[in-house]
């Protein structure tokens, strides 16, 4: 379930990803002998389509799990969850009855790599431009992360509106600022022009430090055409993104193709569902209660390594009970690629 026509945010690459997992997965002898279908519905993006695909999905379809849902409305989708006795499994996790629900299990939790971000930053880093929308969500993400900044590192926050288009402003501030480096929190559709806009006042050395949920095909275009220095925070490991590229080319066009290989959305999908297929045989069962039965004694689930392994029997943040994974590999934008520099995922260090 994802916003596939939407009047926002638009994922169309959520469900060509999945697609292309189940495709690999059944290209080696399917799940327990048995073919993996992705049976998808377009919430739109709001609350009344995500009921109505909760109906189709989990009452009329009846389908064993939901996996690598994008989480923004699974608000609505959580108390058919229960009812139908199943999980959301490797969902985004992008609200917050996701990151409380029993019933949601989150690989990339959205918050974690503004976390570790400080970890990867240069000796040399002296002053950070933190830009995030100036939404309440957006604020508090800002004030949590600020903590896991060294004394040694001035963070100074600026402000844009989620639907600015405008970002000379912000730049020309920034530049006062003497920033040596920009970390981008604000809508991923603006990051592109924001860096550019950027560039253009003569922030050329710049460096900008990008989560990669912030990531779109059009970040990656425009920090390879400007040469801008760069470092990505990414929520999954050399393994995930390159068997994802190898799958995409594989089976991608077997299904249709697919519009974007770099979002972590994406990405996302296609893991759950890879994971999907190596977590079923260790149960020995297509019931969804065992599943999340089993998972819930997993103290260090392997993702291939994707990610650091996943213990599911703690909760490391109390507020936020269904973040389990505090960890994100470090990399960059090269060659017009997005590439993993360091194998060896990070952890966050809680403050």
């Amino acid at each position: 379930m994802t916003g596939i026509n939407t009047s926002s945010v638009s994922q169309p690459w959520v469900p060509q990803a999945a697609k292309i997992a189940a495709a690999s997965v059944n290209a080696s002898g399917g799940v327990l002998g048995r073919p993996v279908q992705i049976d998808v519905c377009d919430d739109h993006s709001t609350p009344q389509g995500a009921s109505v695909c909760a109906q189709k999905l989990l009452v009329q379809d009846k389908v064993l799990m939901m996996v690598g849902d994008d989480g923004t409305q699974e608000p609505a989708l959580i108390p058919t969850l229960a009812a139908a006795k199943t999980i959301s499994w490797s969902s985004l996790g992008a609200s917050l009855d996701s990151l409380k629900s029993p019933n949601v299990y989150i690989l990339e939790p959205v918050l974690v790599g503004y976390w570790i971000l400080p970890q990867m930053l240069p000796t040399t880093t002296k002053k950070v431009a933190y830009i995030s929308a100036d939404t309440a969500i957006a604020e508090s993400g800002e004030k949590a992360s600020a903590a896991f900044y060294p004394k040694s590192i001035t963070v100074t926050p600026f402000q844009v509106s989620e639907t600015s288009t405008n970002f000379q402003p912000t730049c020309l501030q920034i530049k006062q600022s003497g920033a040596d480096t920009a970390v981008a929190a604000t809508n991923p559709n603006q990051i592109a022009s924001l860096i550019q806009t950027c560039n253009q006042i003569g922030l050329t050395k710049l460096v900008w430090a990008i989560p990669s949920i912030e990531m779109s095909p059009e970040v990656v275009k425009t920090v390879t055409e400007l040469h801008q220095p760069n470092l990505t925070v990414l929520a999954f490991g050399k393994p995930a993104v390159d068997g994802f590229a190898a799958d995409v080319a594989a089976y991608g066009p077997k299904v249709g193709g697919i519009t974007n290989t770099v979002a972590d959305s994406g990405i996302n999908a296609w893991l759950g569902v890879k994971l999907f297929a190596k977590i079923v045989p260790q149960v020995g069962s297509v019931d969804a209660m065992k599943i999340k039965t089993w998972l819930d004694q997993q103290k260090a689930f392997d993702t291939g390594g994707a990610t650091a392994p996943v213990n599911f029997t703690t909760t490391a943040v109390a507020a936020l009970p269904r973040v389990k994974n505090l960890s994100a590999s470090e990399g960059e934008i090269s060659g017009g690629k997005l590439i993993v520099t360091n194998p060896t995922p990070f952890s966050a260090h809680l403050p």
